[in-house]
């Protein structure tokens, strides 16, 4: 009778032509993904790895977008300036159109999404050329926003004086805002700002037209105007002759003219010294 031979294991011979591994080959898949498994995870890793990127780069786009508005970087700065008794018209870059009064000076910024314009001294008049950047003028603590308009800004010894020609502007200070339209005016001071006064065009544009025009002013007030125009200091000795008034109209240009007559007008006297100063007095 025969026997049967096992090997040492007690695992059967395998048959002639068969794969010694394959009664290994189940147990090997339970264990061990296949080619295909292999390459299909791949092919994922790869898309979500994609997929990844594309986010991360709109991501890291918007985040620079984002931090570009808040940066809001200047481009471009000039400096504008003139001297007392000359009044020029500048040209921007962006079609917009300035004119500076005595004594004046105008920083202008061009940055990356807005343009910004900053009035230490003096008097502009702005005749903006719209566009998709905001237009904003800032003088003494007091911002003001272009919504459409012709408009003629004065930094003065304690704020700002705005006046709108056409269309609007926003004018804004650390505890107010105020929308002037055409024919308005107002004044910034600590912070507040005035009551919205009406002013005719012509008055608002006569330092432009080479004209001062005076309706019942204080003479204080007058020589605070001529003193922009006047290179030697004007001075009143007496706060009673501050209080006289005087009306009229007369030229930027002949404000020498203006103070010899003085006395004509009022009952004053009037010093001249050799430093260009002037001395009004009592008659």
């Amino acid at each position: 009778m025969m026997n049967l031979q096992h090997d040492q294991s007690g695992r059967p011979e395998p048959f002639a032509g068969e794969d010694p591994l394959s009664p290994y080959t189940q147990a090997l898949r339970e264990h061990f993904p296949s080619r295909e498994e292999i390459l299909r995870e791949a092919k994922q890793q790869t898309r979500r790895q994609r997929r990844f990127k594309k986010t991360a780069g709109v991501v890291a786009s918007c985040l620079a977008l984002a931090l570009s508005w808040y940066i809001d970087p200047v481009l471009q700065r000039e400096s504008m300036q003139t001297a007392v008794g000359q009044q020029a018209t500048y040209h921007l870059k962006d079609g917009s159109e300035v004119t500076l009064n005595t004594n004046s000076l105008l920083i202008v910024e061009q940055h990356l999404y807005s343009r910004q314009l900053r009035l230490p001294q003096g008097e502009a008049l702005f005749r903006v050329q719209h566009g998709w950047r905001p237009f904003t003028v800032y003088a003494y603590q007091t911002t003001i926003r272009d919504i459409g308009t012709v408009f003629n800004v004065r930094n003065t010894a304690h704020g700002a004086e705005v006046t709108v020609i056409e269309g609007l502007v926003e004018v804004i200070t650390g505890t107010a805002k105020q929308v002037l339209s055409h024919h308005q005016t107002l004044r910034s001071e600590a912070g507040a700002l005035s009551a919205i006064r009406h002013i005719s065009a012509e008055s608002a544009t006569a330092w432009q037209q080479g004209r001062l025009m005076f309706d019942a002013q204080p003479l204080s007030a007058v020589v605070a105007e001529l003193q922009r125009y006047h290179a030697g200091q004007i001075q009143i000795t007496d706060s009673h002759v501050g209080q006289y008034q005087l009306s009229g109209e007369y030229d930027i240009h002949g404000i020498d003219a203006l103070i010899d007559v003085l006395p004509e007008i009022l009952p004053v006297r009037v010093e001249r010294h050799a430093d260009q100063s002037v001395v009004i007095r009592h008659h």
